[in-house]
């Protein structure tokens, strides 16, 4: 039978503490909602709607392949479990289809596990504990799609410039460049936009990743212009003999082809070796970035 609120002040009410606790607010509309009510045996059920805030502490160095768990825990503030057990009838979270609110995260309730209902305290003893356990699954789909895949398809398009031709100095740089340039601003959008970490996050570890390998190709390509630069140095210098006070005798054209040939060779054989490896390379650090994130 409902009963009047007035009759709870002439009751004896639980001192409840909720643990991790940032705000509580009893919901009103016209009045308290709240509800008492008594059966035929004298058993008491007192209800009332409330706003709860409480502190979850997160980790983000798995972001945004991260998994958080926070637990909501309700115990007595002084009276220990010979005194007073708290027992979780039912705990759920309804979603609704139509909410238009995107959540980031997939909501499950769990039931607590018995090492959480359980609160030793030394001396003053054991308390009883209620509540569930929050698992809070982040969407990736978003993740891959904006950040993922298209820092990927980055350092992928990078490897054609290992099929440029060497001679093609604008063309090959251009795009390293733009690749490159595109990539860190990618990095600092997401570095932005991530929540703080102790380290690297994981989407972080990645960008800089995929930095690194349009970096790599970029100073391989440097590095063969620099030993072009000093082979067409050296040339200058063996080319011109002094015989003799005014007499210069110059090296075969048809020798200085065939050694440009020869250079030209090496350095498809270093393009070549590197096409090979950057692929090879970036497999072996998606297998061991994905075990290690998501495993």
């Amino acid at each position: 039978m409902p009963m009047n609120l007035e009759f709870v002040k002439d009751l004896w009410l639980p001192n409840i503490f909720i643990y991790n606790l940032k705000t509580f607010k009893v919901i009103d509309v016209l009045s308290k909602m709240a509800g008492l009510w008594i059966n035929t045996n004298k058993k008491i059920l007192y209800s009332q709607q409330t706003h709860i805030t409480f502190i979850c502490p997160m980790r983000f160095d798995k972001f945004p392949l991260d998994t958080q768990r926070c637990k909501f825990q309700v115990g007595s503030y002084s009276y220990d479990d010979s005194k007073m057990m708290f027992i979780t009838q039912s705990a759920q979270y309804q979603k609704n289809g139509r909410n238009t609110i995107a959540l980031d995260y997939d909501i499950e309730i769990e039931p607590l596990q018995p090492l959480d209902m359980i609160l030793d305290y030394g001396n003053l003893g054991n308390f009883s504990l209620s509540g569930f356990e929050m698992v809070l699954t982040r969407y990736v789909s978003t993740y891959i799609i904006t950040y993922y895949l298209p820092s990927g398809l980055f350092v992928i398009v990078s490897w054609i410039s290992f099929l440029i031709p060497m001679d093609v100095i604008p063309g090959r740089m251009a795009l390293l460049v733009t690749l490159f340039l595109v990539l860190v601003n990618i990095f600092n959008t997401v570095t932005t936009n991530t929540p703080k970490a102790e380290g690297l996050t994981a989407i972080e570890a990645w960008m800089l990743a995929c930095i690194l390998f349009v970096f790599g190709a970029l100073i391989e390509y440097a590095a063969i212009l620099f030993k072009k630069q000093r082979y067409v140095s050296g040339q200058y210098k063996v080319n011109l003999k002094i015989v003799c006070k005014y007499e210069v005798q110059e090296r075969s054209p048809a020798n200085q082809a065939i050694t440009m040939q020869q250079l030209a060779e090496e350095y498809w054989r270093i393009d070549k070796f590197f096409l090979k490896s950057f692929p090879i390379l970036f497999f072996i650090f998606n297998i061991i970035y994905w075990l290690a994130f998501i495993l």
